[in-house]
């Protein structure tokens, strides 16, 4: 890989390293062929010339999106499926490409598209986007998941909730899950002893459906049902993105400083960007209370003014005949 190359994504939550499907598997690829790329996680998506993360810059240099940044890699000879036979390669293509179809409206309908959720989904990425972009930004991606829910679920999102047909979608992505726990058995990656694009997929998916913290999400406890697979998550997270994982929690006001030496780099950045956001925002607070004040002291004053003012025309009632009102 040319020198200088940074990957720029979402912060993750939860022990991930992103919040964000795209962003996840991007940073399988980076993280498993061990390319030698800077991830940063304090990101402006409108900076990747798309308004989306995840994106590679080297130099000037942009690639936006998964398909680009693989492409990349393969070129620069981190190519994630070159330990796999040529079987296995077709094979990790076409169960990517099935689980994609069965996981996809789930994901998206989920954590975009029903309204309790959404909330949630639009609170994670908009305190991982920029002031002002933060109040509108999250907002596309409920956007894009209307076009894959319609479809690829066959309804659509800004219906009544007692036509979303969640039971389909969500039966289909259990079928997926059981066929998955059955396929990766007791192995450590579903081609043996060999990482795959396939791994990569499918552990972005999971891992976000089994870890994230929503209202509504029948696929967790699903997914907690299948011991094998929910190992495949925790070991990913632990083993590969023991550096780039993050959680918030471990991070509170209340349990940690920037300065505690049990925080990893990522954590202390993000404490010392939080204490500098509630820092504006205090400037921010009196500014406006003090605006707000001189507003008001000068409005009396105005106010007071006009009942000296003479300079217009008064009427009194007394002055004005009736004929004047025909």
């Amino acid at each position: 890989m040319r020198l200088g190359a940074v990957l720029y994504v979402y912060k993750g939550e939860w022990g991930l390293p992103s919040i964000d499907f795209e962003c996840l598997r991007v940073l399988c690829l980076i993280k498993f062929t061990r390319c030698p790329v800077v991830i940063e996680t304090n990101s402006n998506p409108l900076r990747s010339g798309a308004g989306k993360l995840p994106y590679l810059q080297i130099g000037d240099e942009k690639f936006v999106g998964y398909r680009q940044i693989k492409k990349l890699l393969d070129k620069e000879g981190y190519a994630i499926n070159h330990e796999l036979r040529q079987k296995d390669r077709h094979l990790s293509e076409c169960f990517a490409n099935w689980v994609f179809t069965k996981l996809h409206v789930y994901h998206n309908y989920y954590l975009y598209g029903e309204p309790n959720n959404f909330d949630i989904t639009r609170a994670l990425y908009a305190k991982r986007t920029p002031f002002p972009f933060n109040f509108y930004y999250p907002s596309t991606y409920q956007k894009d998941a209307h076009d894959v829910i319609s479809v690829m679920g066959g309804f659509d999102i800004d219906d009544k909730l007692e036509n979303h047909n969640v039971e389909y979608i969500t039966s289909e992505a259990k079928k997926c899950i059981n066929v998955l726990s059955k396929r990766l058995g007791r192995n450590l990656w579903f081609f043996g002893d060999k990482y795959s694009e396939f791994d990569a997929i499918v552990f972005s998916y999971l891992a976000i459906l089994f870890k994230i913290t929503l209202p509504t999400n029948p696929i967790q406890n699903h997914i907690k049902g299948c011991p094998n697979l929910v190992n495949f998550i925790n070991r990913i997270s632990r083993d590969i993105f023991k550096k780039e994982a993050f959680n918030s929690i471990n991070t509170s006001k209340d349990n940690a400083s920037p300065n505690d030496p049990m925080l990893t780099a990522t954590e202390r950045k993000f404490l010392e960007s939080e204490k500098k956001t509630k820092i504006l925002a205090g400037i921010g607070a009196v500014v406006a209370m003090s605006s707000f004040a001189a507003l008001k002291i000068f409005y009396k004053k105005f106010s007071s003014s006009n009942d000296h003012y003479d300079g217009g025309i008064h009427y009194d009632d007394d002055d004005i005949d009736e004929d004047d009102m025909d």
